[in-house]
């Protein structure tokens, strides 16, 4: 997680240079806190900020508005920045993790299988095999044989019937 006093120096930034609270809540979002924790930063960070605008615009009311403003600004921005780069790198972190897993659950699952021993076909049941396909084919061409028996039986059995019929 993130450091507590960076999230709360750069909300001061921020206030201090005008931001608003929904971009604020967006950027602190962005780094991985809740909407609600957020809010209550914020609420933290600008209830003594009051306090100390009214002294600071009293002891420094000589340095231009502008130029104090723009140097939050800069100050806000470096430390968004740092916060992205600091929750990018949280996320990268945990991505390398799960790889990390996922690799060795791969290998954990490459161990499994090449634990498998294969079984040698036994060489009877393979002879055995070998006979039955043999015999299927030796049953199929007999049987493609008396179809075309049939075929021829039926056939001649038609043209006598037709013989028959015109001597009639």
């Amino acid at each position: 997680m993130i450091n507590e006093q960076i999230i709360i120096d750069t909300i001061k930034r921020m206030v201090d240079s005008g931001i608003d609270d929904a971009t604020i809540v967006s950027t602190l979002k962005d780094i991985g806190l809740s909407e609600q924790d957020s809010v209550q930063m914020i609420a933290k960070v600008k209830a003594p900020s009051i306090s100390e605008e009214t002294q600071s615009a009293s002891s420094e009311g000589n340095e231009n508005p502008q130029m104090e403003m723009m140097r939050n600004e800069i100050e806000t921005q470096a430390q968004k920045e740092e916060l992205q780069d600091t929750a990018t790198y949280n996320m990268l972190n945990m991505h390398e993790q799960k790889i990390d897993e996922m690799s060795s659950k791969v290998d954990e699952v490459k161990q499994v299988i090449s634990s498998v021993k294969q079984t040698p076909i036994d060489a009877s049941l393979f002879l055995k095999v070998n006979e039955i396909e043999s015999k299927v084919d030796e049953i199929n061409a007999q049987v493609k044989a008396c179809f075309e028996v049939m075929k021829n039986i039926l056939e001649t059995d038609r043209k006598i019937l037709v013989e028959l019929e015109a001597k009639k």
